[in-house]
């Protein structure tokens, strides 16, 4: 059976019952709480203001709001930077259901993730294209500008963190080595084309190679993108060149103004991994062997970002507006199994990885969701009722919660296996197998106990001791056990019974312990 394919209420039951008798972190929720804060990773100029006739390009603090798990004392943790929706156009202007840091979904990924043990980043990108205009090509032109910048601000954000980590004594505790991107809709078209778009030249050595480009006169074209203009796709150009002056006649952008300043130069904008919700890549030749690892989540039936290679089509309070041509997720993940991007993945042990084994794809980066309700193409999001600002009257927006949850549920169970793999976070894959306590020769006593509760094997070393109180919320662990006997103190616990799930090399052992005066 086909998890995409079920019922909404089979894939809550799923969502629920996969992998309830196992608690590791990276791969379930170990903290009870995630923090909050917000920060500035850097800025650059944008070009909203020039809506208004007359004006200039201003510079725009560029914001995120970063997740932290409670209690946590691991100081080298994985990063993930989470890049919202929004269609790179302000809310609720952008006649979306949503496009800020507090949208729904990012929140409540941001704080799952956080609860996991990752920092989260949820990152602001400079916004602003016409997606008003009745000519294609402006249309196209615009979108290939804030997508470019989108992208220098991702690559900047990375060497925020990055330089934190070496002149600022790490304050967030993150590992510099185990970075991800992740993107949700609009955000998605950024984590793949950080991804991707490894170079400037790149843009143009495309199968079309005026895709990107303005015909100014009869068979004359120039670069939508020019470097000497816009920046390198790094953000980390030190000075601008000479400014193609048709260029900004054809644009509108008064002379003199700029698109572009450094951040955070002398650092590295690499990371290890990319996710995209929805979104696409602007072409696929951009894919080379040797680049980051995907996993995708797409409904195929999207008719704004298509999942194989077609046309880009983008909502507006106009009606959807096609752009330009895209690679969406199924063309990607063909691509990347052919390049060999993600091959790793399939070192997740058998019978790890129950939302990808009953995933209807192929592809082990590949999780497509079919029939979802109404035929919606993010079944991740959703806005409250009382989300302020309201979106757009005519934004047709989903409001049930449950559903989001359900869908973000199976995205975060598919994500945490091969994120564990990629980042090499030394996660458990080997308790998955419910054990004989008789074989092992178990003993546990006293029973109830007082003080300390002790767990001995005839043979086989414990490995890992988790204990949960009747509600299933992780209470104490003890990990690099290593010994086939322990003694467990037992400390602040209050009285009463509790779930002591021992870990071996070939799986686990569930037993009640109690505690009493």
């Amino acid at each position: 059976m086909q998890l995409a394919k079920l019922p909404i209420l089979i894939l809550l039951m799923l969502a629920f019952g996969v992998r309830v008798s196992a608690q590791d972190r990276y791969l379930d929720q170990v903290f009870t709480q995630a923090s909050k804060t917000t920060a500035l990773y850097g800025a650059n100029w944008t070009v909203l203001p020039l809506a208004v006739p007359g004006a200039h390009t201003v510079k725009q603090p560029l914001q995120m709001q970063v997740y932290t798990p409670v209690g946590d004392t691991e100081t080298e943790r994985p990063l993930v930077i989470y890049l919202h929706t929004g269609n790179f156009f302000p809310y609720p202007q952008n006649g979306s259901c949503g496009g800020l840091l507090t949208d729904s979904a990012a929140v409540t990924t941001a704080n799952r993730l956080a609860k996991m043990g990752y920092v989260v980043a949820v990152a602001d990108y400079r916004l602003g294209w016409n997606p008003f205009s009745a000519q294609e090509l402006v249309r196209r032109f615009t979108l290939i500008n804030a997508a470019y910048r989108g992208v220098q601000d991702v690559r900047s954000c990375i060497r925020y963190f990055r330089k934190t980590v070496a002149e600022g004594g790490n304050p967030w505790g993150i590992d510099p080595n185990k970075i991800v991107v992740w993107g949700q809709g609009t955000g998605g078209y950024l984590s793949l084309a950080t991804a991707y778009l490894d170079t400037f030249g790149e843009i143009y050595t495309t199968e079309d190679p005026n895709k990107f480009k303005l015909e100014v006169a009869p068979g004359v074209f120039i670069p939508m993108v020019q470097q000497a203009y816009n920046g390198d796709p790094e953000g980390i150009q030190s000075t601008p060149g000479v400014v193609d002056a048709t260029y900004n006649a054809i644009t509108g952008i008064p002379l003199g103004d700029t698109l572009y300043t450094q951040n955070t130069p002398g650092y590295s904008s690499d990371f290890n991994l990319a996710v995209n919700l929805g979104g696409a890549l602007g072409d696929s030749s951009w894919m080379d062997a040797g680049d980051v690892p995907l996993i995708s989540f797409h409904v195929p039936s999207d008719f704004f970002a298509p999942c194989t290679t077609d046309i880009l089509n983008v909502p507006t309070i106009n009606g959807p507006q096609p752009v330009v041509e895209v690679s969406g997720s199924c063309t990607m993940q063909e691509i990347a199994d052919d390049l060999g991007l993600n091959d790793i993945f399939s070192t997740i042990p058998t019978g790890f990885d129950p939302y990808g084994e009953q995933s209807a794809s192929s592809h082990n980066g590949f999780f497509p969701f079919y029939g979802t309700p109404n035929n919606t193409s993010a079944p991740w999001e959703w806005t409250p009722d009382d989300f302020v600002p309201a979106p757009a009257a005519t934004a047709d927006c989903n409001t049930d919660a449950a559903v989001a949850h359900a869908y973000l549920d199976t995205i975060i169970g598919f994500f945490a296996p091969r994120a564990c793999v990629v980042l090499g976070l030394g996660c458990n894959f080997v308790a998955t197998h419910e054990l004989n306590e008789q074989d092992l020769g178990l003993q546990v006593s006293p029973v109830p106990a007082t003080d300390a509760v002790t767990f001995q094997t005839k043979d086989a070393p414990i490995r890992n001791i988790y204990v949960y109180d009747l509600s299933g919320r992780l209470v104490k662990a003890h990990t690099s056990v290593n010994s086939n006997v322990f003694q467990m103190q037992r400390n602040s616990l209050s009285n009463g019974m509790y779930i002591a799930e021992l870990r071996f090399d070939g799986g686990f052992v569930k037993r009640k312990i109690v505690f009493g005066n």
